[in-house]
């Protein structure tokens, strides 16, 4: 039985190095999970998508102009990547008017559910599982600490005065569930919510989620918004160029676009 391998693109001169290496890291990993489970078949979307970025001859206009801007390829591969997670599922999929229900609807959940646990045994539910970890690890910390003294090359008096590195470890102890659920039904949208560092945006929205195009949709106003955030312009005609090369749509054009994402 023959190995599954991904068939290289002729890749053209201008595409960047850094892709291509993107491209071939894709291409290893199906060729990896194929060999691991060869009755299924193989999930070749992601090398696809980068084999067209890196192929399609309209693409060498966006790889061209993209340092304009300081943006480098990896991470416009990256915008693009982000642009595509469109999730079919609620919350995601609901209209503006859906979602303003649906935020509300979380907040008086939270607000009951507070209610309902404070001052009982619940409510402590994040403090107790964050002191049974840490109690496992200071534990684990005092015996490796203690075994220190065994090795040859300890001096004893020196270890002795030594203390666990645990004693110094900062403390996170959780707040009780009810004080999290207020917090949480305080928050304007779940958009105020963020991986630490990372810079606050408005999550994109579809009048049309369930529309035959819904995916597309998302992906244009995604790709705009992450190209408005990191350069101050929309740059509607590289979003043109890569949604029709992603989508392998041709006929799109930059109005259609603009009438997509205003």
């Amino acid at each position: 039985m023959t190995s599954f391998k991904i068939e290289r693109p002729d890749f053209p001169l201008w595409a960047p190095k850094s892709v291509i290496a993107e491209w071939e890291e894709q291409a290893e990993e199906v060729a990896y999970w194929q060999r691991k489970f060869p009755t299924l078949e193989p999930d070749t979307d992601e090398a696809d998508m980068l084999a067209r970025l890196l192929t399609y001859e309209d693409m060498k206009s966006v790889w061209e102009r993209l340092p304009k801007y300081k943006i480098k390829p990896t991470l416009f591969v990256s915008m693009v990547q982000c642009s595509q997670s469109f999730i079919d599922i609620k919350p995601y999929n609901l209209t503006p008017k859906e979602h303003a229900i649906w935020l509300q609807d979380v907040k008086d959940t939270a607000l009951k559910l507070k209610s309902l646990i404070q001052f009982s045994p619940y409510d402590r539910i994040l403090e107790e599982k964050y002191l049974k970890k840490r109690q496992k690890l200071v534990m684990a910390n005092i015996v490796e600490h203690s075994l220190q003294i065994l090795k040859p090359e300890v001096n004893v008096e020196e270890h002795e005065k030594t203390r666990p590195a645990y004693e110094s470890w900062p403390d996170f102890l959780p707040q009780p569930l009810s004080e999290v659920l207020s917090e949480l039904a305080s928050l304007e949208s779940e958009d105020e919510i963020n991986v630490v560092g990372s810079k606050r945006r408005k999550s994109v929205r579809l009048d049309k989620p369930s529309h035959p195009n819904a995916k597309r949709s998302y992906f244009i106003r995604n790709l705009t918004q992450e190209l408005r955030d990191f350069t101050g312009q929309p740059l509607r005609d590289i979003v043109t160029v890569t949604t029709a090369t992603v989508f392998d749509t041709p006929s799109l054009t930059e109005r259609q676009i603009i009438r997509i994402a205003p």
